[in-house]
């Protein structure tokens, strides 16, 4: 994670992220928008299915994730949530009314996938404690100008978060500045862009040089993205979110928390979240799968 040069407070779903304190839920794989980067499974991609912390989960059993992941907060993600927009109004209700007004909430959204319905659902009646817009175009931000003055008015945080597409990064400027001056958002996400099986050809495609799992200068560009906004927009907090930071820390600081929640005297759990388990005088190192542990080496 690359701080940004003012030392401003990371937005509090990010800081609860980085101490694995967030658990993540796939609200829905359905999306109108068929971003060539996009980097969900094919298992995912256009089905309508829950999943939480790579659980497959319904609303109930969400809540039962969240308890043993010990988690202050969930970010919902898709696909693109609003698609199912009456769920997720449902699924913040419920996580408020269990965990009290304290448990944060932020939801990733792409403006162009909203109707009037989706907005008014997503800014009015769900309890949301930041929106985080997904523009990567100028022609998305200006389809999207109608509904800022509704944002402005809603009662959630606003940052823009967004993948840093080479050949697309140039709009960010521009993005930005609109955003900014219309006092619409209060952070800025930056994310170096993920590669996955699913669009890997289309990266490939699109011209996109992809090297052992990252397309290649894409986190440099990224670095070079940070330092630009940094200087035209010195008020503004500006963080950079890399592809390590996502597995090596949020994801492991998770599983950790997670196996701390299971584990018993028997058990000593490990820094990547595996655990060792004493049996007489034998060790057994055990992965957290789903709800149980399950062995994978013995020695």
């Amino acid at each position: 994670m690359v701080h940004n040069l003012h030392n401003r407070e990371i937005a509090r779903g990010c800081e609860l992220c980085l101490r694995g304190l967030k658990s993540i839920i796939f609200i829905t794989g359905l999306c109108n928008i068929n971003c060539f980067y996009c980097p969900i499974s094919r298992e995912r991609k256009g089905k309508d299915i829950i999943y939480v912390n790579d659980v497959c989960a319904n609303l109930i059993t969400i809540l039962e994730e969240v308890e043993s992941s010990m988690s202050m907060g969930v970010a919902v993600t898709g696909g693109e949530p609003t698609m199912v927009i009456d769920r997720v109004v449902e699924l913040c209700r419920l996580l408020k009314r269990e965990y009290g007004n304290d448990f944060h909430i932020h939801i990733y959204t792409n403006p162009a996938s909203w109707n009037r319905y989706r907005a008014f659902k997503l800014l009015n009646d769900a309890p949301i404690d930041e929106i985080r817009l997904h523009i990567v175009s100028r022609d998305v931000l200006r389809r999207f100008l109608r509904y800022l003055d509704f944002v402005k008015n809603c009662s959630s945080i606003l940052g823009l978060e967004v993948p840093v597409v080479p050949g697309l990064h140039e709009d960010i400027h521009s993005i930005v500045e609109e955003l900014y001056h219309r006092d619409i958002i209060e952070f800025v996400n930056l994310n170096e862009l993920d590669v996955s099986e699913s669009n890997y050809e289309n990266l490939i495609r699109a011209g996109l040089p992809v090297d052992r799992g990252r397309v290649r200068g894409s986190y440099e560009i990224c670095v070079k993205v940070f330092y630009e906004l940094c200087d035209l927009f010195p008020d503004l907090s500006i963080h950079l979110c890399s592809s390590v930071t996502k597995d090596s820390i949020q994801i492991r600081l998770r599983m950790f928390i997670r196996s701390l929640y299971y584990s018993t005297t028997y058990h000593r759990v490990q820094d990547d979240g595996t655990v060792l388990r004493y049996i007489n005088e034998n060790v057994v190192r055990e992965v957290l799968i789903g709800r149980s542990f399950k062995v994978f080496e013995q020695y």
